[in-house]
């Protein structure tokens, strides 16, 4: 009799400790993963695009067009072109590298644009041109639709 009391006793714990293993386990598995904790945003090179930065946070994504750099020799043809044409045409200066864009950003007044420029020129006629601006903004454009022509003495006068 002692034999078999002890063996309920040993299968009593024995279920005893499996039914507790089992809602230890069912807790687990029941329950929801931690949240991952937020990381600092990681920036990623994309080799295949060398004209694009990846910056990456979780959940986001910012593209940012990259600077092109341009020769010495480039530099000084568009500084040359701004300083010796009192007329900007937008088609000659598209065809200067360093001044593509540019002529568009005068005409529609886009000044962070026009600084962008003017750092990497350092023309004084843009230097004026961003001085009126930041006196005097303008929004709209400023050459008639079809004129490709920007007269620099008067388009400064515009802005006085």
């Amino acid at each position: 009799m002692g034999r078999v009391l002890l063996s309920v006793l040993a299968l009593g714990c024995a279920i005893l400790i499996g039914f507790v293993a089992g809602l230890r386990v069912g807790d687990r598995i029941g329950s929801k993963p931690d949240k991952p904790e937020p990381q600092a945003p990681t920036v990623a090179w994309i080799d295949s695009i060398p004209e694009i930065i990846v910056l990456a946070a979780p959940d986001t994504v910012t593209v940012a067009p990259k600077a092109p750099s341009f020769s010495k020799q480039q530099i000084a043809q568009g500084v040359e072109y701004l300083a010796s044409h009192n007329r900007w045409n937008r088609d000659e200066m598209e065809k200067i590298p360093v001044l593509a864009g540019l002529w568009d950003a005068i005409d529609h007044y886009r000044i962070d644009d026009i600084r962008r420029y003017n750092e990497l020129l350092v023309s004084t006629p843009l230097t004026s041109i961003v001085e009126g601006l930041e006196k005097n903004p303008k929004q709209g454009y400023y050459a008639a639709k079809g004129d490709k022509n920007i007269t620099l003495s008067t388009y400064i006068k515009r802005l006085r």
